[in-house]
Formats: structure tokens, sequence, C-alpha cells
């Protein structure tokens, strides 16, 4: 009995001096890196870069900086120096396979970064928040001298060959050797102000902006070959950067004239009317024309301004539109990117696709969103449309006031009940209809009014594209 007491006595006194107090228990919190700045934005392979946030491994080398830019596989990158919220790094030489080519030549290109602490950070860096990378700066040597100390004759620069070649195209870029130089800009350059963009683009869209006369780009607020901080205006309203614009240019491949993708006019090339359900679907505003930012460059289903700035995105959930809801976070996501059909390398286009795996496409979570798909999907939170899902967290989160819906206390346990929506599809055949008043319905097979809806979509409907499991039709796919 006595020996039993004292083994007793020695387990508990163990169990108090390893297990964590309630307290203890109650502040621990997982915690992963986040960037707040980067500086400078604009720097060449080999230069420093200063990243500020919060939870990064103090030392040297403790902490890690990937860099990434779509298509291209990731490159990490050991930090110089760091305290837990600001590191030093060195862009590597690296860095060069993934920058953007012209013609051949590397040119900068904006690399979004991720840091690797203790944890690695959960999303990349805004485009905003991105630094645009050069290549590195090439070291030129003195000219040789003759014997007798006489300099050698100079060789005739870049610009003075362009100046007497005034109809040349020396940096490819569509401008003239001549309108290059009259208006400032380098002609053995394509990229003058090094934002990423090329002259050309910029200046045939600072035309299409100003109408019939000729910007000249060293005046403002036009598309600016001589301006490197344009990257992230959007001069013509259509909710696409210049930089997302030109990026979608390039994957166009469809070159001069600018009728592709131009940051000068909405309606690139003209307008392009809703012709086809596909078209509906992506008709973001029901105007019946599918401008720049409602096209689908890379065919994947989704709208390009869907898939870079609204449901596509993962903070769009938590910091735009949804702000009362707590994020879905004991897991990473990748957001999309419009110019990549299958983000994920499956064969599967991304609208097809399934970002948190819950049995909901992309296409019905992003680009549907709640008040066209009729649930309340969530691209990013796998319990959301269906807490019963086959990836939804079997453990919510705690505290309470931590919790991501449905367990938040918005939504019963196993409610498959459509959320409100403004646009209803009956099971049989596909009508969209129109409802400006939540709470005024209008049964399918009703004629509806479409004052403020122009379309009458009838005929078979199969939801099936929409999810990537099988659905009854009325909830979701394991409810």
């Amino acid at each position: 009995m006595l020996r039993f007491l004292r083994s007793l006595s020695f387990i508990l006194v163990a169990a108090g001096v390893l297990a964590p107090t309630a307290a203890e228990a109650a502040t621990s919190k997982t915690v992963y890196p986040t960037v707040s700045s980067i500086s400078p934005r604009k720097v060449s392979i080999g230069q420093k870069l200063t990243v500020k946030g919060a939870h990064f491994r103090a030392g040297k080398g403790k902490s890690t900086v990937v860099f990434y830019r779509s298509g291209k596989p990731v490159l990490f990158a050991k930090a110089d120096s760091a305290t837990s919220t600001t590191l030093v790094v060195t862009v590597p030489m690296k860095a060069a396979d993934l920058l953007a080519e012209r013609n051949e030549v590397k040119v900068a290109t904006q690399l979004r970064l991720r840091i690797v602490g203790a944890r690695m950070g959960k999303t990349w860096t805004k485009n905003s928040r991105s630094p645009i990378v050069s290549p590195a700066k090439s070291v030129t040597t003195a000219k040789p001298t003759t014997p007798a100390g006489s300099p050698v004759a100079a060789e005739p620069t870049c610009q003075q060959k362009a100046a007497a070649a005034p109809t040349a195209d020396f940096d490819g870029d569509s401008l003239p050797n001549a309108l290059e130089l009259k208006y400032l800009v380098d002609p053995c350059n394509a990229d003058t102000d090094g934002d990423g963009l090329a002259d050309g683009w910029e200046y045939y869209s600072a035309l299409q902006l100003n109408g019939a006369s000729i910007p000249y780009p060293g005046n403002k607020p036009w598309p600016n070959p001589l301006d490197p901080s344009d990257l992230t205006d959007d001069f013509d309203g259509d909710g696409l950067t210049a930089g997302q614009e030109y990026a979608l240019w390039v994957y166009s491949k469809s070159g001069f004239p600018l009728l592709q993708y131009s940051d000068g006019t909405q309606n690139s090339g003209g307008k392009h009317p809703v012709l086809t359900l596909a078209d509906v679907y992506l008709d973001l505003d029901n105007d019946g024309n599918l401008t720049d930012d409602e096209r689908d460059a890379d065919g994947d289903g989704l709208s390009n301004m869907v898939e870079w700035n609204l449901g596509g995105q993962h903070l769009w959930w938590s910091e735009v539109q949804y702000k009362n809801e707590k994020p879905y976070k004991i897991r990473s996501f990748s957001d999309l990117d419009a110019t990549n059909p299958d983000g994920d390398g499956d064969g599967v286009l991304d609208g097809a696709d399934d970002q948190d795996n819950d049995g909901w496409s992309n296409f019905a979570e992003a680009q549907l969103d709640r008040w066209k798909a009729g649930y309340r999907v969530h691209a990013f939170n796998p319990c959301l449309p269906d807490p019963n899902g086959p990836t939804c967290s079997r453990y919510p989160a705690a505290p309470a006031e931590d919790q991501w819906p449905p367990f938040d206390g918005t939504q019963s346990l196993n409610d498959g009940v459509p959320f409100p929506a403004r646009y209803i599809f009956s099971a049989g055949t596909y009508t969209l209809t129109y409802h400006a008043n939540y709470s005024d319905w209008v049964t399918a097979g009703s004629p509806p009014n479409y004052t403020d809806y122009p379309y009458l979509l009838t005929g078979p409907w199969d939801p099936s594209p929409w999810f990537r499991a099988g659905w009854d039709g009325t909830m979701g796919p394991q409810g």
C-alpha cells in the first residue's frame, strides 16, 4: 500500500510539472508569419530586401523568404538577418529563373513573397506589397587606351544608333526609335521605368484612355512609360490594375494593335455581347456585355475579376465581403490566378476544381457566390455550405469567439436550406429570376419582371459541372 501511494505521488508531481496550466493552454495559439511592408519595392537581383511584419524567427538563417511567380517553381532564400518583426534577405541569383522575358531578354517582374518562420505564412503577399525584381546589374569596365595614352574612339551608344535609325524598333516594344526619343523614352529598353509594363503597352493604353490626342508620356495621369509607380493604378476603372491587365495581355499573346486588355478602355477591342449561357455566368453586372474584368482569359469558367480580386482570393472573403465572419484557419489555401487555368496542375480547370475540397466547385463558390448559387457557399471554408462536407473540421475552433461558420451560431448544424438569394435556379430548367428584395420571392415558372435583369433563360439545366461530388439538388453532397 505504501509503495502504491509513493508511485501515485510521483505520477501526480510529474503531471503537475509537465502539464501546462489552464491559463497557459488558453493563451497558446498558432501564429503564422505575416508581411506588412517590403522595401525597396523595386530591387535588382543581388540587392537586399527589407521585410517587415510579425512572427518571424530571429537570427541569421532562421527565417526563409519564398519567392513566387505564377507558373514557375518557388524559390527559397534564407534571411541574412532577422528579428521577430524585421528581416533582411539578399535576392538570390536563382531569382532570374522567375523573371519574365521579352525578345529572349530577362525583364523586371513582380514576384510575390511568403515568409517561413516556425510555420509558413498562410498567403502570398498582395501585388501592392510585392517587389518588382530586375535582372542583376551588369558591371561595365573602362575602355582600353592606346599605348600613347590617347583614348580609343568611343563606340556609338545604343541611343545614338537608334537616332540614326528612326523607323526601327531596337527594343521590340512596338514604338519606333524616333517616337521613343521624342518622348524621352529609352529606345534600347522595352521597359524604361522598370515597372514591369512594356513601354508600348503603356503608350497605347494611354492613347486609348486619352481619346484622339497623343499623350506625352511624361505627363500624368496616363499609363506612363516614365512613371514607375503606376503598376497598381486602374486607369480605365474596370477593377483590374494596370499590372493585372498587362499580365492578361501578355497571356493572350494578342500583341498590337492593343485589342486585348488595355488599361485605357474597359472594352478592349470593342464590346463583347453576352451570347451563351457561359457568358451569362461571367457577366457580373448583368448588362449583356463582357468588359475586360468579366472576360475569362484562361478559359477556366471564372471571370478575370473573380480570380484576382473577388471570390478567388482568400483575403476577399474575410477582409472585404464578409468581415463579420471568422476565417477557416486550420489549413492554408491557394488563391486563383486569371492567367493559369489549372492552378494545382491536376488536369481539372479551376472553374470545375475545388479550392477547399468540400465537393462544391470554384464555379459555384467563387463565381456564383452566395447570391447566385442560392447557398451559403465559401470558396475557402470547407464547412460552408455543408457542415457535413468531406473536409470540414471535426473540431471547431476554441475559444468560441474564434469559431468559423457555421459553428459560430449563424447557421444550424445539418442546415442544408438554401441561403436567401437574388437568383433562383429551378431544378428542371435553368430560369434565372431576379428580385431586388430578398423577401420578394418569385417562384420558378412564374413570369418574372426583367426590368432589372433582361435575360429569360429556359431549357435543360445540368448542375453537375458545378460540383466535384454528387448532388441531390437540395443539399450539399454530404448533407
